[in-house]
């Protein structure tokens, strides 16, 4: 379940009146507090973007101003949306006399079920992942031995985008010599691919996470090989439940309670108090944090040290302050990860260089007791669907009613100039004619919006002015005396021209250059920045993915 986290709560503020009659409160770091006329709804806005929104069974967040998760109370049912395509509706289910939950996953419109325990910790309830089935204890055994020979193994993600977004952050072994060391590149592959698709899809609905790698502390065959000691330990937990119809006891997994450290792998983003530098900052999926000693007894936040970031802005070597209930989420998002890593281990075992499993380890899962009970909902999609929409709505409204007269537009928000602001202003004045569209998004980070003006000329928008590009290279800078307009929260963030495409059909070459494209099938309905070097052009019939400025891949 997704907590409320350790959210920085603004001190300092002078109340002002907003258009609808509600109320604004600013602080000296730059962050609003806004409440509508009836003080249902109260939103946290910094630097023109929404943090995040509380209403009566509803609150919306976007850590960082990033990629937004709403999660949704309806009746006994938690509906959690991460965009309109990924989610989950939970609801409880009794068991034998024993209380569970199961959430129904919806992920690109395929459902599937999941169960978990609930465990209350100190007056908190805590879901506690419950497998459907165990393997035989001696596979899991197989599985944290080490194998007799090493084995090369080659994971064929090389022309994947979210491998090439990452890789300045994730580089896998190669070379594998136990399951355990297999399934840690597996499970953190399979945490940056989803944070890549869910990016993807926020871009989509026009609201692209403000994310970059840029800065990251990759995570070191040191942190990986914690990792897989990790594994190894959670393996062993499933081998000695092997045995058992239902997991032994309504308690929290030792992962969570003894006094060893654990490392965890972050599989959501989460807005937390950093302890070392003050404020907030930002942890993302991938991120590799460690604790140690335990949870705290009285149910407070624990705190974790990051070990490894891929750009976030809570920093390797950093503590942070985390809830318990996103740090057993992190665990049982590890532990699922590595179920999904045995079966396809299992799957293709003998196969690809891959050691074949012994015969005495080869029988066949076993179901728990309850899994029997868990029925995925049939309308779990349409919820999803709906709560997102419904988050749209609210987020507009927001918007468009949280700014005082006198103070600057940013979109349909009205705030006033930040820090943040003047330093971009600074950042802008320092762009040259001549650098290339690559060297500007270095230095500025993806523009808020782009615009095509005609042959060889493109325009890019930041809150402090605007650069103009002629055939791939900075022509003019503008900077503004304050920051410029935002599109609308439900526009289109990448383009401000219409969706003729005169190329419709015309084949494009990996290699090509964006002109080369634009000349061939003209300005696109849509960019998007996929941090780093990465870009992609979007047309009726096509996606066109550039890494620095050429074409490496059409989808």
């Amino acid at each position: 379940m997704v907590s409320s986290g350790g959210t920085h709560r603004p001190g300092g503020e002078t109340p002002a009146a907003t258009r609808g009659g509600g109320h604004i409160e600013r602080s000296s770091d730059g962050r609003t507090t806004y409440h509508d006329r009836s003080n249902q709804t109260v939103a946290h806005i910094q630097h023109g973007r929404v943090t995040e929104v509380q209403r009566p069974n509803m609150v919306i967040r976007r850590p960082g101003g990033g990629g937004r998760t709403v999660v949704a109370h309806q009746g006994d049912k938690v509906v959690v949306a991460r965009g309109a395509r990924y989610g989950y509706v939970q609801r409880p289910i009794v068991v034998g006399g024993r209380r569970f939950v199961q959430r129904t996953y919806y992920r690109n419109g395929v459902a599937y079920v999941r169960g978990y325990r609930e465990v209350m910790y100190y007056g908190v309830p805590l879901y506690v992942r419950a497998p459907a089935f165990y393997y035989p204890a001696p596979f899991y055994g197989w599985a944290i031995s080490g194998w007799s020979v090493p084995v090369l193994y080659t994971w064929g993600w090389a022309g994947d985008p979210w491998f090439g977004y990452y890789h300045s952050y994730f580089t896998p072994f190669g070379s594998y010599s136990s399951a355990s060391s297999w399934l840690t590149d597996f499970l953190i592959a399979r945490n940056l691919q989803s944070a890549y698709e869910v990016r993807a899809e926020a871009e989509a609905e026009a609201a692209p996470p403000a994310e970059s790698i840029e800065g990251s502390t990759p995570i070191s065959d040191n942190v990986k090989h914690m990792v897989e000691q990790e594994v190894a330990r959670q393996l062993e937990e499933d081998r000695r439940q092997a045995g058992e119809s239902r997991p032994s006891g309504d308690t929290l997994p030792p992962s969570l309670t003894d006094k060893a450290s654990h490392l965890f792998i972050a599989g959501d983003v989460l807005d937390v108090e950093n302890t070392s530098t003050g404020g907030n900052c930002v942890i993302g999926e991938g991120d590799a944090i460690q604790l140690s000693g335990g949870l705290p007894r009285d149910g407070s936040d624990a705190k974790v040290l990051v070990l490894a970031s891929r750009g976030s802005n809570c920093r390797a070597g950093n503590t942070v302050s985390v809830p318990i209930a996103d740090l057993v989420e992190m665990h049982n998002n590890m532990r699922e990860k590595i179920e999904m890593g045995l079966e396809t281990l299992r799957g293709a075992q003998g196969k690809d260089n891959l050691p074949a499993l012994p015969p005495d380890v080869l029988g066949q899962p076993v179901p728990t007791a309850y899994s029997a009970s868990l029925q995925a909902d049939s309308d779990a999609g349409r919820l999803i669907q709906e709560e997102s929409r419904q988050a749209d709505q609210v987020e507009r409204e927001v918007l468009a009613d949280s700014g005082p007269a006198g103070a600057v537009e940013i979109g349909a928000a009205s705030v006033v100039p930040t820090a943040s602001d003047t330093r971009e202003g600074g950042l802008l004045a320092g762009i040259q004619v001549g650098q290339s569209e690559s060297e500007v998004v270095g230095i500025l980070g993806p523009p808020r919006s782009t615009s095509f003006l005609g042959g060889l000329r493109k325009k890019y928008e930041y809150n402090a002015g605007r650069v103009i590009f002629t055939d791939g290279a900075v022509s003019d800078v503008q900077v503004s005396a304050a920051p410029m307009p935002a599109p609308a929260l439900a526009g289109n963030p990448g383009s401000s021209f219409g969706p003729e495409t005169p190329g419709a059909g015309a084949a494009i070459s990996q290699g090509q250059s964006e002109t080369e494209v634009i000349a061939i099938l003209g300005p696109p309905l849509r960019v998007s920045f996929l941090g780093g070097l990465l870009k992609v052009y979007e047309y009726p019939d096509r996606r066109i993915v550039f890494a620095d400025g050429a074409v490496s891949k059409v989808q």
